[in-house]
């Protein structure tokens, strides 16, 4: 079985600093989304949909998501493809997963009911009904698919699932050849995201998300970078620059071909079916030619962009409750655009050191990461 050893042979400061990029691009579509007063000037200033237009790529921050479920399939793959997944295994894998998640979200879900009282707003009245469901993350899920307390809970259900499945695919993987598998988890997000979409008389993608991205409409995305292990190193440096160059492109062509149907993209389109599984494809490409041992991009493997990586997770977390407090604390503050700029740099003040804090005490003592934390999945 050919393994890509970029993987295999232990940490990669690219693949780090890749999800530090991940856990920034989500904070920037948030900023965008809470803080807008900045965006609403820029935007007469150009055409619609042009390409110069630097706040339409704002709103695609959210795509910080798939590439975190990507780097889980390729980086959390590399840990049971060559494992023997006997009971032993298994339970260990799952219990550092689920101490990987559960005890920074615990706190992150204390701290929000203790500033409940004190800020209006930021816990709605009615989730005060399924904390049970918020602590254990049965979000969006059957049969109650409750809402998150914090909006980016909404993610992690997903992970978990797919957590729980990996050692399972790995031992597929052993008896199907990884093209097989790949095709089929195709199909399979294809078929769901398809049936829902049809099926749900529905004009609206926010009603839709929880369905459309449960684990079986989100699968491909995660299997796209999980096939990584299975590709050789790419040997020479002319191929590697022209193949990620040429995925970068393709990334951008996708950016622009969903911009052209921005306006039914988030009212129901045949788009949220194909598009998805296209963008984890350029994404998987990206973070393939990206993590090269021979040719590493520095930039990614700078020391702040591994710091950031290694508390990308607690950023991922905080900076949302953040931003809403912010707003509901002062919701005319904001309203300059001069100030609503000034917003991001002060969320990121007060999210950096939090998930600082996170990660130093929660997060990687329960990992056992005292000695190796750049190993962290």
């Amino acid at each position: 079985m050919a393994l890509n050893q970029a993987v295999t042979s232990g940490f990669s400061a690219s693949l780090h600093g890749l999800r530090g990029l991940a856990a920034l691009a989500v904070v920037l579509f948030h900023w965008y989304q809470i803080f807008p007063a900045l965006s609403r000037q820029i935007e007469p200033l150009f055409p619609e949909g042009s390409v110069l237009n630097p706040v339409s790529y704002f709103g695609f921050g959210w795509l910080g998501v798939p590439l975190f479920f990507v780097l889980s399939g390729y980086l959390l793959g590399s840990k049971v493809i060559d494992q023997r997944l006997n009971r032993g295994f298994i339970t260990r894998f799952w219990r550092r997963r689920l101490l990987r998640i559960y005890p920074a979200v615990w706190f992150h879900l204390l701290v929000l009911l203790a500033l409940a009282p004190h800020i209006a707003g930021l816990v709605k009245p009615e989730m005060w009904d399924s904390l049970g469901l918020q602590f254990l993350l049965w979000i969006n899920m059957p049969p109650q698919m409750q809402a998150p307390i914090s909006n980016v809970l909404w993610t992690l259900p997903i992970e978990l699932s797919f957590y729980l499945l990996l050692p399972f695919l790995g031992a597929i993987s052993r008896r199907v050849q990884w093209v097989v598998v790949l095709v089929g988890a195709l199909f399979i997000t294809l078929g769901w995201r398809a049936y829902w979409l049809l099926s749900q008389d529905l004009n609206n993608y926010v009603v839709l998300l929880p369905y459309l991205d449960m684990l079986p409409g989100t699968l491909f995305t995660f299997m796209a970078g999980y096939s990584l292990n299975f590709l050789h190193p790419v040997a020479s440096p002319l191929v590697r620059r022209a193949c990620l160059t040429l995925s970068f492109t393709g990334f951008i062509a996708l950016l622009q071909w969903q911009l052209l149907f921005n306006e039914v993209y988030w009212t129901g389109h045949w788009i949220l079916v194909v598009w998805p599984p296209c963008v984890a494809l350029t994404i998987a490409a990206m973070v393939y030619f990206i993590d090269q041992p021979s040719m590493p991009v520095r930039w990614l493997g700078h020391p702040i962009m591994v710091w950031l990586g290694n508390i990308s997770f607690g950023v991922y977390l905080w900076h949302y409750p953040i931003m809403r407090a912010m707003k509901l604390s002062a919701p005319d503050l904001w309203l300059s655009p001069l100030l609503s700029f000034v917003a991001l740099p002060a969320a990121l003040l007060l999210a950096l050191p939090i998930a600082t804090l996170s990660y130093r005490f929660i997060e990687r003592p329960l990992m056992g990461w005292h000695n190796a934390p750049a190993q962290s999945l």
